[in-house]
């Protein structure tokens, strides 16, 4: 036998040998299809982001039972793929107390409507300082009468 028929046979085993390995190996496929999805962005009054705030989905035809759930990243962005119920769809954002909700009204051809549920404005905030100060106004003056009250029956 000589030296190249060798070599021929060599590099036919070694053909051999690996040709199995090719049928383990797998391919990456990717399947595509348009779908209406909802991006949200929670973050606070300050701009600083809700990270990792619970959010809360309820579909149009139950606004009491929620239709699924989800955790905001570290930016406060969540976005996901709604159903294909048309209607107002309603979303809860909460996180360490604070919290906001917002609607999307869902058309059956049209493209996603959002309706904001904004933050407070300083209207708002001016009230709820006026009533706490008010209600501390009122429990001091309660107090006080009724330390006078026991003062004077004493």
């Amino acid at each position: 036998m000589s030296r190249r028929s060798r070599l021929a046979g060599l590099v036919i085993c070694a053909a051999g040998l690996f040709a199995p390995l090719a049928a383990f190996s797998h391919a990456a496929l990717i399947e595509a299809e348009t779908a209406q999805a909802i991006r949200l962005h929670a973050f606070y009054d300050t701009g600083a982001p809700m990270s990792h705030a619970q959010v809360i989905i309820y579909a149009p035809d139950d606004a009491a039972t929620p239709w699924g759930q989800g955790v905001t990243d570290r930016e406060g962005r969540l976005e996901f793929v709604l159903g294909s119920e048309p209607g107002r769809w309603s979303f809860q954002v909460r996180q360490s107390g604070h919290g906001a909700m917002v609607h999307v009204e869902v058309g059956t051809d049209a493209p996603v409507v959002m309706a904001t549920a904004g933050a407070q404005g300083w209207g708002q905030r001016l009230l709820m300082v006026a009533l706490v100060a008010w209600g501390a106004l009122g429990t001091a003056a309660f107090a006080y009468s009724r330390k006078g009250a026991r003062n004077a029956s004493a």
